[in-house]
């Protein structure tokens, strides 16, 4: 039960993730290992739906839970506390990089020609950021005008979702702001009951978008981590290096007119205490995996 409760709390965190300007629900699944096992018990579900079930299911609870969560509070949370829940992410991040280099270097020690696929994964993903700034849009965090939202433009924001799950650094919530649909598409959810019908409509369109692109996404994804395992983990390296100096000029930018010595001390707490409640959470769940396994063998 308490690995169970973890992996919902580490699905909450990725829910999250997926919905914050600046992050990816992807790269926070890669920082905590948690990226390519969820890969393989998708799509190879129908091997052992037993066992893929039990991962599957807390994770997906603490996805929706998370997204939800954040869907309803995005608006009045980031109007004050953008760069303070930024940085709390930030910290998870950060506390999770050891892991993940320790399975990057799982199948052979660290090789020079590794700095290539660092580069490569963090060219890719700083491009798609300075796209992002360039834009005009994401740096400020909130989203004035929004488009209306069509049942074809709600499938495709389904879609994008989806792309920026599976592809570490790709924050959908960055693509959906430059799109001007970012907010149109948060009400469709948030204000459901103004207008039920329409959003019934336009929120499984968004559920279709996210089907059809899921399937051939994950298949692909997991050919390339099975047959590329170790040039594949150090470009979402340089992905994961990408998204977090990503957020460092975000929240520079935003906070040009200089941060208070009283809030540089919050973010530093909020900072370390992400550090911190990253390393916690992945020692406990090593550890409950690695009982539960034990048991598993006794039984």
């Amino acid at each position: 039960m308490n690995l169970f409760l973890s992996k919902i709390l580490a699905g909450f965190v990725i829910g999250a993730g997926a919905i914050i300007p600046g992050l990816s629900g992807g790269i926070l699944a890669v920082s905590m290992g948690l990226y390519q096992p969820t890969i393989e018990a998708v799509t190879g579900f129908f091997k052992a739906p037993k066992k893929n079930l039990n991962f599957l299911l807390p994770l997906g609870i603490g996805g929706v839970i998370g997204f939800a969560v954040f869907m309803f509070l995005i608006d009045s949370l980031f109007a004050k506390y953008q760069t303070e829940v930024v940085c709390l992410f930030m910290g998870l991040v950060i506390g999770s990089i050891p892991t993940f280099l320790k399975e990057a270097n799982s199948d052979e020690p660290f090789k020079k020609t590794n700095w290539l696929y660092i580069i490569l994964g963090f060219a890719f993903a700083i491009t798609l950021v300075l796209l992002g700034f360039f834009a005009g849009e994401s740096g400020t965090g909130a989203v004035a005008a929004s488009r209306e939202l069509t049942p074809l433009l709600a499938a495709l924001c389904g879609g994008i979702i989806m792309i920026g799950t599976v592809l570490p650094g790709v924050s959908t919530s960055f693509i959906l702001i430059n799109m001007n649909v970012y907010k149109s598409f948060m009400e469709v959810f948030t204000k459901f009951l103004s207008n039920p019908g329409q959003n019934i409509i336009l929120g499984l369109s968004a559920l279709a978008g996210i089907f059809i692109v899921a399937i051939p996404m994950l298949l692909i994804v997991r050919k390339v981590l099975n047959r590329f395992h170790r040039q594949s983990f150090y470009a979402l390296f340089g992905i994961l290096i990408a998204t977090i100096v990503g957020c460092v000029i975000q929240e520079v930018m935003r906070n040009q007119a200089g941060i208070s010595y009283l809030r540089i001390v919050v973010l530093v707490v909020l900072f370390a205490g992400g550090v911190a409640a990253s390393y916690a959470m992945d020692s406990a769940m090593k550890k409950l995996e690695l009982k539960e396994g034990q048991s598993a063998v006794i039984e």
